[in-house]
């Protein structure tokens, strides 16, 4: 989406550090966030806003089943300002 939307000074950052027992993993981007209307539908399997045929809407679901299915983590979305933040967290040894 950065380039498709064609942002100024784009950037994805990727911050992690532990908190208590948990390590939390941020990814963080400017592409002007997360449409409301489709913003609790990302982690829907076969969902995609790729065109007929471009995407398989799978990528995001299958993250959402490794993290929270096998790892006993949690994955959520959320706009924040001008972008989306991706958290991950998990337990930390």
């Amino acid at each position: 989406f950065l380039l498709l939307r064609a942002i100024q000074g784009p950037f994805i950052a990727v911050n992690a550090y532990r908190h208590n027992t948990k390590a939390v993993i941020l990814v963080v981007d400017n592409a002007s966030g997360i449409s409301e209307e489709i913003i609790d539908k990302v982690f829907d399997p076969y969902f995609t806003t790729k065109e007929q045929g471009k995407g398989t809407g799978i990528g995001l679901y299958m993250s959402k089943m490794i993290i929270e299915g096998h790892m006993g983590g949690l994955l959520t979305v959320r706009n924040v300002d001008n972008g989306a933040e991706f958290c991950i967290l998990l337990n930390a040894c």
